[in-house]
């Protein structure tokens, strides 16, 4: 059963609105590109391995969390809970080659040939255990065996590992062998220590815990207002800005119309600058002139507000 559903990051969808909108000759927009590069790899990577986990219908599947844990949060893929143990997947999608050596250090062979030092993804998903075994027993969760598995989502990624290493063979798999990885380690546990009533209120008191992160990626990237391009984008060729005629939002480079292509650059504004805009914020946004019309605009969102005529501040909704 499904509990809760894998959805772009509220990073990813950050790094979409910068990409989008950071003028082209920024020193960090080659950084951004980057980093948006490799994240939406890895959750194309977690989404692909998620068609490995349909046979699972006994377990409660929970993606994407994140918990606190020490004053600070450790994050989990994908976590499967049934009565008698929980299985704590952490996915990877990565080209190339991972070489772990007798030390467990890890290094990363590309395509093109270079090498680079990996973080041992072992010793990730054994922190994570840990965390999530103490963040239960913090929440008095009867004890239950938690195990964990490093899922590789490619299935060209190459794993080498001296026979020495034990640890490799018993945490790492790729995603076609997840079912029979599962169904070993069902064998090893028989006597149920949680209900079904106690592993639902658990999963349930997973998704009510769970923290989105929200990083200050303006901040990070040190990307200032006037590295911003303003304006309505167009939905079908991110073209950008858009013109306003007569109610209605029109494309001067492949003519789409739409009354409501203000919506996705209001989304962009929340990602950027949070939930909070006032009129005259709106009309700088959206470049828009008239603050009459920018004001019909968010009064027919029928946003919640704060504030008298003047100093009105609308609430936009968290973008989805």
């Amino acid at each position: 059963m499904l509990i809760k559903n894998r959805t772009k990051s509220v990073r990813i969808k950050k790094l979409e609105v910068m990409q989008r909108r950071i003028i082209r000759h920024h020193q960090r927009y080659l950084s951004i590109e980057d980093e948006l590069s490799g994240r939406l790899a890895g959750h194309f990577g977690e989404q692909s391995n998620d068609y490995f986990l349909k046979p699972f219908r006994e377990f409660s599947v929970v993606h994407d969390l994140r918990l606190s844990a020490h004053d600070s949060y450790f994050q989990i893929d994908t976590l499967l809970l049934s009565p008698r143990y929980l299985v704590n997947l952490e996915v990877k999608y990565i080209t190339g080659t991972l070489v772990f050596d007798h030390l467990n250090q890890v290094i990363r062979l590309k395509d093109d040939g270079t090498e680079e030092a990996f973080k041992n993804p072992i010793f990730q998903v054994k922190r994570q255990q840990s965390h999530l075994i103490e963040w239960m027993a913090k929440n008095r969760i009867p004890p239950i065996p938690v195990r964990s598995l490093v899922v590789m989502s490619n299935p060209r990624t190459i794993i080498k590992a001296p026979p020495s290493n034990k640890e490799v063979p018993q945490y790492i798999t790729h995603s076609p062998y997840l079912q029979e990885r599962i169904k070993v380690i069902d064998k090893m546990y028989g006597e149920e220590k949680l209900t079904k009533k106690e592993v639902g209120k658990l999963s349930k008191m997973l998704v009510r815990h769970h923290t989105p992160e929200n990083p200050d990626l303006l901040k990070r990237y040190q990307i200032e207002e006037e590295d911003i391009i303003k304006g309505v984008y167009c939905t079908e060729c991110f073209y950008m800005p858009v013109v306003r005629k007569k109610a209605t939002w029109h494309c001067p480079k492949c003519s789409y119309k739409s009354k409501d292509l203000h919506l996705n650059t209001l989304s962009d504004y929340a990602l950027l600058y949070g939930q909070s805009i006032t009129n005259k914020q709106f009309c700088d946004f959206l470049c828009l002139s008239s603050r009459h019309t920018a004001k019909r605009l968010l009064d027919n969102m029928n946003l919640t507000h704060t504030g008298g005529y003047k100093g009105r501040v609308y609430t936009l909704p968290y973008p989805t």
